[in-house]
This record gives structure tokens, sequence and C-alpha cells, in this order.
């Protein structure tokens, strides 16, 4: 019972809690060395100086595909010209935050011509109300009155005073914002104006499945200025991707990690052209490629790495298995056509396609007299 703290004094507790404190935070600091130190041994083998695939979205690894640069250019060009509403959409893992930090970095590096405001992810449960609070709160404002109408005047008297200014609000995850009332919220923010231009930008980037309440909303819908979606990248973006990455990374030539082209083709097989997913799945192989000590990453050790941290999906790794078998197969072999007959197998390949569509439509004609008849 003399151990029992209930019989320590004050100054002996403090003691006490101090040197636990202390242990804890020794033992932390100990741990997140320990795995930095283990990151950065296994990173260095690679010939790495940092992390290329990391799960954060890093502007400085962002990869501009062609349907990034095109969206960005359409983004930047609504923004500037105040045009009012865009919309970003994409599936899962496309690049929409990554796009919506870039666009951040551009705008936060010229703070006396932007002002910006950003909500990450509304929830969905939000009042119209609430979403009216989260936007002011944004701006930094505090109205003195909690109304829906005090803040709608704090809006609209600061977006006044700073309108020699680009004001600009970006929602991600808007896909969350389902609610007619929200949206009818956003239709009236947006409708503070001047003669000359809308007072503030709405930038939204959300998940495909928002289209439906666009759609539902013909109100806001037909404000949208722009609407842009993001499709998946084909393989030769996906293999600029990923040595765009590892050259970030410190990666050198003949030092730094090597995909072949069979790894290649079976991480976009997996990924379906998803950035997110590749960029998962290159980390997992290059932490196998490191515990196997080699720098070639091979199609057989991104189909370890599959089956190992992956959800069994046999659609997936029936994919990734004819993308392999496609990228080990040898090309056909070219068959000589002697001068002038390009052409006459062209015509003779015409007839044959002019063929082949009378057949079908003469036996679709016989289906359908036969089925009359009966």
């Amino acid at each position: 019972m003399l151990w029992s703290p209930l019989y320590w004094g004050r100054s002996e507790r403090r003691c006490v809690l101090y040197r636990v404190q202390r242990a804890w935070q020794i033992y932390t600091d100990w741990n997140r060395h320990t795995r930095m130190d283990g990151t950065q041994t296994y990173l260095r083998q690679l010939g790495l100086a940092e992390q290329p695939f990391a799960p954060t979205a890093d502007p400085v690894y962002f990869y501009a595909t062609r349907g990034h640069k095109e969206c960005l250019y359409r983004l930047w060009n609504g923004i500037d010209a105040s045009h009012g509403i865009a919309v970003v959409l994409g599936n899962y893992g496309t690049g929409k935050t990554t796009l919506l930090r870039k666009l951040m970095t551009g705008m936060a590096a010229d703070p006396d011509r932007y002002l910006t405001a950003v909500i990450g992810s509304p929830i969905p449960s939000w009042t119209s109300f609430a979403l009216l609070e989260s936007i002011v709160a944004q701006f930094g404002l505090r109205p003195a009155e909690q109304s829906f109408v005090a803040y709608m005047e704090a809006l609209n008297q600061h977006l006044l005073e700073n309108r020699d200014r680009i004001c600009t609000l970006i929602i991600d995850d808007a896909q969350n914002l389902n609610k007619r009332g929200q949206l009818e919220l956003l239709r009236l923010v947006q409708n503070l104006e001047t003669q000359q231009h809308k007072l503030l930008n709405l930038v939204f980037f959300a998940q495909l499945e928002w289209m439906q309440v666009l759609q539902a909303a013909p109100n806001f819908e037909q404000r949208i200025n722009l609407t842009y979606t993001l499709e998946p990248i084909d393989f030769d973006e996906a293999q600029q991707f990923i040595a765009f990455r590892l050259q970030q990374a410190g990666a050198q030539p003949g030092t730094g990690p090597e995909f072949e082209e069979g790894a290649l083709r079976a991480i976009h097989a997996y990924a379906e052209g998803s950035p997110r997913v590749m960029v998962t799945l290159c980390r997992n192989a290059l932490l196998l490629a490191a515990q196997l000590k080699t720098r070639r990453i091979t199609h057989d050790i991104v189909l370890h790495t599959i089956e190992k941290t992956t959800l069994p999906d046999p659609e997936k790794r029936a994919r990734v298995a004819a993308a392999i078998g496609a990228s080990a197969r040898p090309p056909a072999p070219v068959t000589p056509v002697a001068p002038g007959g390009i052409r006459e197998r062209n015509v003779r390949d015409q007839q044959s396609r002019d063929q082949r569509a009378a057949d079908l439509l003469l036996r679709s004609a016989r289906a359908r007299h036969d089925q009359g008849l009966g």
C-alpha cells in the first residue's frame, strides 16, 4: 500500500509523472528514428535519396500527363478570367488532389494577385448554413452575429474589399455535397458579383458519381463554366510517370532501380491507368527488391507484390497475366510486299471486310424473316 500513488506527496507524483513522460518520449523518438533509419537504408541500397512513391500528393512529384496539362491550362484560364464555376471529375487515384495542390502552390506564389480558400473534405451531413460557416471560416472571417444574413453580408463585404484580387474557393471531395440545399447555397455564393466580373470563383474536385447530383440540379449545372474529366493514363505515360518519380528521388542511370517492360505492363494493367494504384504497387515492389538485394524490378517481383499486398481479384490478376504474356510475345514477322502490291492488298482487305459485312447483314435479315414466319 505504501507504494500506491494515493500515499505519495504532490512532489513525488510530479517526479514519477515526469519520468514516465520522459521515458515515453525517449521511446517514441527511438522508434521514429529507427524506422527512418531503416527506410533510408533500403532507399540508399536502391540508389535513391528519398521515397519516390510516397502515398502523399507532393507537388514535387507531380507528373503532368497530357490530360493534367490540358486541365490545368483550362483551370488557370477560367480562374484568371473569373468565369465562375469549374468542375474536375475523375475516378479514385486519377490525380485530382495532386492537381489541387499544384493549383494552390501557384496561387500561393502570388498572394497579391490571388486570395484562396480551401475546404478539404466537406461533411455530407452539413446543412447549408454549416457549409456557409465553413466557407466564411476558410476566408478568415468571424462575423459578430451567427445568422445566415450576417454571414452572407460578411462574405460579400470581404470579397468586395478584395475585388482587385482573384478570389477562389476550392472544394475537394465535392461529391460529398449531394444535398439540394448545399448546391443552392453555392449558387447564391457564386452570384456575388460586380457589373464587370464574378467576385468568387468556385473550383470543385469530385468523383464521377457527382455528375448525377449535378444533373439533378439544373439551376446549378447551367452555371458551370468548365467541366473536365480526368481519364486513366495510358502505358506510355505510365512509363514516363514512373521514370519521372525515380528521377525526382535521385535515381541516376545505371545506379537506380530499373523496371523491366514486363513489370511496367503488369503495374499498368493491374492499376488500370490509375496513378495512385501504380504508386502503391511501385512502393511495395521497391521494398521487395531491396529485400532481394536487387535494383532490377522484374515482372516476377511485381506479381509477388500483387499477390502479397493486394486484395484477391481474379479479374485483375488475369489482366496482369495477359499483359505480361503480350510483352513476352515476339513481334510477328513482316512479310515482304512487292512494289505495287500494297494497294492491291489493301483493296483485297477492303473487299474481304465488305464481304463479311454483307454476310452479317444477310444472316440478320434471314433471322428476322424466320422470326416473322414463326
